[in-house]
């Protein structure tokens, strides 16, 4: 027996008020999904940051909080709080929480990493402080012991500071430097700066361009025999101006 027609029309209108629902459902997924696409990128700039901030943690290196990461998850908590109770967009759109979410997400990325960036450069003086080669060299004597040392320690140097170019990429760079800090250290310890009050003010002058011939004393002419470097060095004519 075929439905009536009042029964026809129940139907009906049933699967319309389905249809409706099933349409309405879409367009709010769309709506969702375009908050989505302008929220992910900042989200994963962000998570980005947070992940270089937790690796220097990780390695006992202290990195302040900067307080718009305290501001922004404060803002995205209320938000959560909101869509939890009614799973709309308009409720994450209404009045300006969601644009200020999108800023402040941003805000705390930059501010992470430039806290990051900081911290990591500074690291480096907190690691290791000792001075660079350029100062060394000049307050050395130039023996064949210090000048082996002195090689390793530019080298190590140069290294050591080729590390805070960049942000360390995992635990083990952090490592690598913290070892590359413990070399200097012991390859500094190696200098000899224990020298004659003649001999100092004769290899200061010529680290500053050129010694004159009254600074070459007996004790100079002999430290520099003992030392097995005599031969390092030669008598260059002044010019008139005095300069060499």
């Amino acid at each position: 027996m075929t439905k009536s027609l009042p029964a026809r029309t129940k139907a009906l209108h049933e699967r319309l008020v389905t249809l409706d629902l099933l349409g309405a459902n879409v367009q709010e997924t769309g709506l969702l999904e375009d908050l989505r696409t302008d929220l992910a990128p900042l989200a994963a700039e962000l998570s980005r940051a947070l992940d270089q901030r937790a690796l220097l943690l990780g390695s006992g290196i202290e990195t302040p909080e900067p307080p718009s990461l305290g501001t922004a998850r404060k803002r995205a908590a209320t938000l959560l709080n909101r869509f939890s109770a009614e799973r709309k967009a308009a409720v994450l759109k209404e009045r300006t929480g969601w644009a200020s979410l999108l800023k402040e997400v941003k805000a705390a990325s930059t501010d992470v990493s430039d806290s990051v960036s900081r911290t990591w450069k500074g690291y480096r003086h907190t690691v290791f402080t000792g001075e660079a080669p350029a100062l060394v060299k000049g307050r050395i004597a130039l023996t064949p012991s210090n000048n082996a040392a002195f090689k390793t320690y530019e080298q190590l140097y140069q290294t050591f500071r080729a590390e805070f170019d960049k942000l360390p990429a995992d635990a083990a760079a952090i490592e690598r430097v913290k070892a590359l800090a413990t070399r200097l250290t012991a390859t500094a310890k190696e200098f000899d700066f224990d020298v004659p009050v003649d001999v100092k003010r004769f290899l200061e002058a010529i680290q500053s361009g050129g010694a004159k011939l009254d600074l070459l004393t007996d004790d100079v002419l002999k430290w520099l025999k003992d030392n097995n470097v005599f031969s390092n060095y030669r008598i260059v004519p002044g010019s008139a101006d005095g300069s060499r």
